[in-house]
């Protein structure tokens, strides 16, 4: 487990950026909220639904980054959902940074980065 560890140590690192983007939303409740309060489609984002889908998936990432599982394409698909993933929060977070008046906040920059390099690792490493 050390070995298959050391080899896919950016997957793990993924797995718990995934889990952290999850933390945060549990302990900052109502992370993408509106002042004043309106109804819009993405305060449901940050909401116990997402989050859990966020658990799956880190599990996903996590299982592959410590057994390196290769039977059933689980690759190609632990690298979709984990892509799927950041790549929803990252629109999700442009999208909020619009509706607030900003040009790109932290969360925005952030998932872009990590979206990045999700996209770099599958392509340069296939």
């Amino acid at each position: 487990m050390l070995n298959n560890l050391k080899h896919n140590r950016f997957w793990f690192w993924k797995a718990l950026e995934t889990y952290g983007i999850g933390v945060m939303f549990i302990i900052r409740q109502n992370t993408i909220s509106f002042y004043p309060p309106r109804s819009s489609l993405l305060m449901y984002f940050d909401d116990p639904p997402f989050i859990f889908l966020m658990g799956i998936v880190g599990t996903f990432t996590i299982v592959y980054a410590l057994w390196d599982i290769n039977n059933l394409a689980y690759r190609s698909l632990m690298t979709g959902l984990l892509t799927f993933v950041w790549l929803l929060f990252f629109i999700v977070f442009m999208l909020w940074d619009w509706e607030q008046g900003i040009f790109i906040g932290f969360e925005s920059m952030y998932a872009a980065f990590v979206l990045a390099s999700i996209i770099n690792e599958i392509v340069v490493r296939g």
